[in-house]
């Protein structure tokens, strides 16, 4: 029983040392992130690159459907 308490007591200790040491990492860190229209962009803009294929869509659409599909027999198998 002993060993117990002093095992949880340890437990407790080291994350509350752990809490303190994440917070005070968390004060000291500071970050900005702009994004401009060109951001990560080299050269000329590419719109072509931004089209989705059908082939993409066509399997998204696909997968949307089988999960909904899912969804529906785990409903019809709970009632």
């Amino acid at each position: 029983m002993a060993a117990m308490q002093f095992s949880s007591r340890v437990v407790r200790v080291v994350a509350s040392v752990l809490l303190v040491l994440c917070a005070t990492c968390a004060t000291l860190v500071t970050a900005q992130v702009n994004f401009s229209p060109s951001w990560g962009k080299r050269g000329a803009p590419q719109q072509e690159a931004c089209k989705p294929s059908m082939d993409s869509l066509m399997y998204l659409y696909k997968l949307i459907q089988d999960e909904a599909q899912k969804l529906t027999d785990c409903e019809k198998f709970a009632n």
